[in-house]
C-alpha cells in the first residue's frame, strides 16, 4: 500500500510494523508501544497517523491520568496487513467481546489484556479464552512457557468476601471446578491486597499459584507467578480434593 499524504520515512515504517503487531491479536496500546520501544510524543504521532490514516480504531479505557487504549484494525487495516505478508489473527479485544461479553465487562476484559501482555513479555505463549474440553471451567487465559501449560482466571474483586464452601456457591465451586480440571489453581488479581485475599482462601485448600498486575508492571523482569504452593498437608489434600 502506498502512502496517501506525506508521512516521513520512518514514521512510516512504524506504522508497517505496529499493523503487523496488531495482526498478531494483540491490541493493546501499551504493549505495541513497548515492543517497538517508543513512548511519548513518538508514540502518539505513530497511532494518531494509524487512526488518521484508517488502519485502526481506538477504544479508551480509564479516566483522568490513567488511560489506555486498545486497537483494532479497521477493514483497511486488514487489507494493508495482508499486503505486509501477515496472516492476521482476531483481536483478543473481539475475542473476548464474543466469549467474556467485554462491551459489558470491560474492566475484567481489560484485566485479561494486561495479564496476556504481562506473560507475552516475559516469554510466555498466551491464548485468551482458550476453548476446552470441559462443560465446567471457562479459563480466561492459557499460558504455555518450557513445557508448562497454566488456565488461569483473572479476578476483577475489589475486596474479597467471606466465603462459605458449598456446592450452590458459583465463586467457590469455579476454584474446584478449576482444580479438578488441571490439577491446581492460577489466578491472576490487580493489587497486591486482592491476591493475598484470594490466597488465603485458595492455599489452604488446592494447590496453585498466584500473580498481580501492579507489581508485573512495576517489575518487568520479575517471574509471572509471584507466588506458588503446593498441598499444605495431607489433611488438607483429603479435605478439599
Amino acid at each position: 500500500m502506498t502512502r496517501v499524504r506525506a508521512i516521513r520515512i520512518e514514521l512510516w515504517e512504524r506504522m508497517q510494523t505496529a499493523v503487523q503487531i496488531l495482526a498478531e491479536g494483540v491490541c493493546l496500546q501499551v504493549e505495541v508501544e513497548q515492543r517497538l520501544g517508543i513512548y511519548g510524543g513518538s508514540a502518539k504521532r505513530l497511532f494518531d497517523a494509524l487512526v488518521e490514516e484508517g488502519f485502526v480504531e481506538r477504544i479508551f479505557f480509564g479516566s483522568g491520568q490513567t488511560k489506555y487504549a486498545v486497537l483494532r484494525l479497521t477493514d483497511k487495516g486488514f487489507v494493508f496487513a495482508f499486503e505486509l505478508g501477515c496472516a492476521v489473527r482476531k483481536s483478543e479485544w473481539d475475542i473476548l467481546a464474543e466469549r467474556h461479553n467485554a462491551e459489558v465487562h470491560r474492566q475484567h476484559a481489560f484485566a485479561v489484556l494486561l495479564f496476556a501482555f504481562q506473560a507475552r513479555r516475559r516469554g510466555w505463549q498466551v491464548q485468551v479464552c482458550p476453548k476446552v474440553d470441559s462443560p465446567l471451567v471457562e479459563p480466561d487465559v492459557l499460558v504455555e512457557k518450557d513445557g508448562e501449560r497454566v488456565y488461569v482466571e483473572v479476578e476483577v474483586l475489589r475486596n474479597p468476601r467471606k466465603r462459605r464452601d458449598g456446592a450452590d456457591n458459583t465463586w467457590v465451586r469455579k476454584w474446584y471446578n478449576q482444580y479438578h480440571f488441571q490439577g491446581r489453581v492460577a489466578v491472576c488479581t490487580l493489587t497486591p491486597k486482592r491476591m493475598q485475599g484470594i490466597v488465603r482462601y485458595l492455599k489452604p485448600r488446592w494447590r496453585g499459584m498466584a500473580t498481580e498486575l501492579t507489581t508485573l508492571a512495576k517489575n518487568p523482569y520479575s517471574d509471572l507467578w509471584l507466588e506458588r504452593w503446593e498441598w499444605p498437608n495431607e489433611a488438607s489434600r483429603q479435605r478439599f480434593v
